[in-house]
């Protein structure tokens, strides 16, 4: 029987749910023992995951030993100091916390985002892309992850791209509205199905533990095919049977195509390749 797996998810929102649930059925197809703990600000009963009630930004509470750490929380506000607080504040006072308590963790995931990265002519970026944000989100995404580096366990940052799920309708709601985006210029965007990304961890934490692995410093994750916004909206609509009536600008500042060639050398397969894949059931919800 494969050696006992503890995992402890710090921020317990929908991705860290998802984590939860993808990391309990890897668990199951692979006979996998598995204790699994969550951090969260307001208490919670569940039926797989140990919750413990703690607001990371307040005094430390006791925390169970762990071989695995993911952090990811999710900003209470779209502000500069709204990402200070959650993703650098609390994110060091949990890896102090760990450290004083001499928690002797195997490795640690932090949920970053590819908006570190500042590319706006379509360019191909991968993990050796320069990271050059202009935006105070992505800067301090950077901030956030040096944080993790420098705690004193190996780290990953997982950078993702756009989410998209249950629950994620924005865009849908836009299309159903009969708004697109313009198709000049081109606008090209990236995303990822949110069980995806969580069936990625999932997939990293299995085979370092079972397999050892070895785990990169960085990883992007995004689906197989990024496409321009207005070619997803355009294809939206037709499947809602919706006419357009209206062109309006793309709403980004940049434009890049992120390559997933490294999160699939790990050996991960996608549920949802693309978003062709991914969207029908959710607009069949709607």
């Amino acid at each position: 029987m494969a050696a006992p797996l503890s995992v402890l998810i710090a921020g317990f929102g929908d991705i860290g749910h998802r984590i939860a649930d993808a990391l309990t059925e890897a668990a199951k197809e692979t006979q996998q023992p598995l204790a699994l703990h969550a951090i969260r600000r307001s208490p919670e009963q569940h039926k797989t995951v140990q919750v413990l009630n703690w607001d990371m930004q307040s005094p430390a509470i006791s925390l169970p030993a762990v071989d695995y750490v993911i952090f990811c929380v999710s900003a209470d506000q779209l502000t500069e100091a709204g990402y200070q607080a959650s993703y650098i504040d609390a994110q060091q006072q949990l890896i102090n916390a760990l450290i004083e308590q001499q928690i002797p963790v195997a490795h640690y995931f932090f949920c970053s985002s590819t908006s570190v990265y500042g590319q706006t002519q379509h360019e191909w970026v991968d993990e050796s892309s320069t990271t050059e944000p202009t935006r105070f989100t992505g800067k301090k995404m950077l901030d956030a992850e040096a944080v993790a580096e420098s705690s004193p366990w190996p780290t990953t940052a997982i950078r993702a791209t756009g989410l998209y799920g249950p629950g994620r309708t924005r865009m849908i709601g836009q299309v159903l509205s009969g708004k697109v985006a313009e198709p000049e210029p081109v606008c090209y965007s990236n995303r990822i199905h949110v069980d995806d990304l969580a069936r990625f961890y999932a997939h990293l934490i299995l085979q370092h533990h079972q397999h050892k692995m070895p785990l990169a410093p960085v990883y992007l994750a995004c689906d197989d095919e990024p496409v321009a916004i207005h070619e997803v909206q355009k294809w939206m609509a037709k499947q809602l049977n919706v006419e357009i009536t209206e062109r309006i600008a793309a709403g980004r500042t940049g434009s890049k195509r992120i390559s997933n060639k490294l999160m699939k050398s790990t050996g991960f397969q996608f549920h949802y390749p693309s978003y062709k894949d991914g969207m029908p059931t959710l607009l069949a919800a709607i």
